[in-house]
Formats: structure tokens, sequence, C-alpha cells
């Protein structure tokens, strides 16, 4: 059956939304204290534990950063129609962190090289991006260089390559490393790919595999190099570790213990393509995985959200999760998704 691209795009943003909200309570925790506190497999939204030190205060069903940046970087694109530099985005970005610092600035929400790149914005340093030699611990590498790409495959769907570039030049002010550039480019050549009417697990993988090389390729041209855990080799592991797996909660055990499932974004795409790989490409069974694996579960849980809603559409996620996250949020998933699927040739350049 043929899904319309609105469809796959809506679903897309709304898989993401729903990984967000349904993973933000369980973030530090191991999948072993997740099933101890909720009294087995969380299949649904939880409020926050007392015990909660980073997304202080928030609701059952809210969504983090994960969603709020992604939904930043879907209006630029849409601003320019597209077509925007990295120094373009970061006048869009600068704008927002200067008129939401209630936002960004509560608990510990924002990652360390998002909220390393706010504060310069802050405090007028807009092309910091540009000369950063060298940083400590996760500053440039982690995934929130993933978290927020899904709209740069939006943008290009069946146009990877277009799709890669548009992903490096909008995270390259907050993730100026060779690692976050290859990582964030898989990300959005997989939904890229996801979003034709053809796609299959995997044609979507063979995306993310190709747009991780092409994403390196820029790295080595605009961003530092930092010599360190590439996001190829990892992926590669976590699929054949996914191939041996009976199931999807196997397949993140394996990659969590081989390869990690935390901040630094190889960690993060390799457990989340891994998951994707593992439940066949199923929203529900993807998503649940997700949320259950623990560590960074908002995070992973949203961009597998976002890959298997673009894969199936809007209709696949079940429709009591998708009314939460529009109820708690009003994020108008279906409106937004219009306006991509309106962008000029975004239908006819499908092949």
């Amino acid at each position: 059956m043929k899904i319309a691209l609105k469809d796959k795009i809506w679903g897309s943003f709304a898989g993401l939304a729903i990984g967000d909200a349904m993973g933000m309570p369980f973030h530090e925790l191991t999948p072993e204290e997740i099933r101890a506190r909720c009294g087995g497999l969380v299949t649904t939204f939880f409020e926050i534990f007392d015990d909660e030190f980073i997304h202080i205060d928030f609701k059952k069903g809210q969504i983090t950063d994960d969603t709020t940046l992604t939904i930043v970087t879907a209006r630029a694109i849409l601003k320019y129609g597209r077509q925007i530099s990295s120094e373009q985005f970061v006048q869009e970005l600068a704008h927002w962190v200067k008129n939401n610092q209630d936002v960004w600035q509560h608990g510990n929400v924002y990652g360390p090289s998002t909220k390393a790149a706010f504060i310069n914005y802050i405090n007028g340093k807009f092309d910091a991006h540009l000369n950063q030699k060298r940083s400590w611990c996760y500053t440039g590498t982690s995934n929130g260089s993933i978290m927020r790409v899904s709209p740069a495959g939006w943008a290009y769907p069946g146009r990877w390559q277009e799709a890669v570039e548009l992903a490096c030049n909008v995270i390259l002010p907050t993730h100026p490393t060779d690692v976050a550039l290859s990582a964030a480019a898989g990300q959005a050549a997989a939904i890229s790919q996801a979003l034709t009417p053809g796609a299959t697990i995997s044609s979507v993988i063979d995306a993310a595999l190709a747009g991780v090389k092409l994403g390196e390729d820029f790295g080595k041209k605009l961003a530092r190099q930092t010599s360190q855990r590439y996001p190829l080799p990892n992926l590669e592991l976590a699929l054949d570790l996914a191939e041996k797996a009976k199931d999807p909660f196997e397949a993140s055990n394996l990659i969590r213990r081989s390869i990690g499932s935390h901040f630094h974004a190889s960690e993060t795409l390799s457990t989340a393509f891994g998951i994707f790989y593992a439940a066949k490409g199923d929203p529900k069974s993807s998503i649940i995985a997700a949320v259950n694996n623990g560590s960074d579960s908002d995070t992973i849980a949203s961009i597998v959200g976002a890959l298997t809603g673009a894969l199936h559409g809007i209709s696949a996620l079940p429709k009591d999760w998708v009314n939460t996250v529009e109820d708690v949020n009003h994020l108008h998933c279906a409106q937004l998704a219009e306006e991509f699927a309106a962008l000029p040739d975004a239908e006819f350049k499908i092949k």
C-alpha cells in the first residue's frame, strides 16, 4: 500500500516525540532497574520518579530537548526552503536560545555540546564552532548531533546525499566534529530513504551506512578530527550483533555490552539502528525496546521512533500514543508534516 509522503513525515515526527516522551523517565536507569520500578516491561508513558535529577518537574508524556530542538531545526529548514547554511542556522538557533533561556537552562536536560554552544551564543560568540580545536569529554561528539537531525531527511525524501549535506550544515554549529557529522548523516540518510514509497528495512540500513560514510567525508573537510570511536565500524558491529539476536531486547543488551548505549554519538546510533534492525522496523516493538534499554533512553527511543514512523507512516503508531504526546505537548505534528510535504519537488524527486 502506498503511503502519502505527509503521512510518513507525520509518522516520523510523532514517532520521534513518542519515543522521547516515553523514554524520558528512564534516562540513566538500567533495564533491570526499569523492570523493578515498573513491575515489568514498560509499554506506555510513566510519571517521573522521586529521584529524578535531569527532567525536573516534567509531566507524564512530556517531550524533552530531543523533540524541542528537532522542531527548532525543522522551522529553520522550512524558513529557508531547505537551502540553509551553517551561518544562517546559527542565527536562527541563537535567536531561539536568547528567547527561551527558561527552557534550556531548566534542570540538566540539554547536553554538553548543545549547552556549550548556547552559552557561546548568549555571550555573543556565534562562530566559536569554526575555531574549536579541542574540548573536554563528550563536547562535540555527543548524541545531540543525531537527535534533532531527522528534519534534514524530511526535507529531501529519496535524496539522501542532499539530506546528508543539509544535516552537516545544521549540526556543525553545535557538534563540530567528524564523529558527530558522520552519525548525524547516517540518521538523515536513513530518514530520507525511509520516506520513499518502496523503502524496506534493508534499503534504510543501506542508506544509513552510506550516509555515515559520506558524513565522515564531510567531517574531514569541515570539522575537528577526533580519532575516536567512529560511527561506521560501530554501526556495522551493532548490525552484526542484531542479526544474531533473537529479538530487539537481546540485540540492545549485546550492543550495550559491546559498544555502549549512552551519550557518545557512535553508541547512540549503533543502539538505535541495532534495535530497529532486530525489531524488523516495527514501530511499537522498536520503541518499547529502546525505552526499556535505559541509558540515554529518551534519545535512543526518539531516534528509533523517527525511523520507524518514517518507514510505516502515522497509521502504524498506536493512536493512544499519538494522542498523548499531542495532548500533553500541543505539537501539531500533522501541520509540520504537511509543510515539509509541500516543499517544491518533494514528491516528484522520490525514486
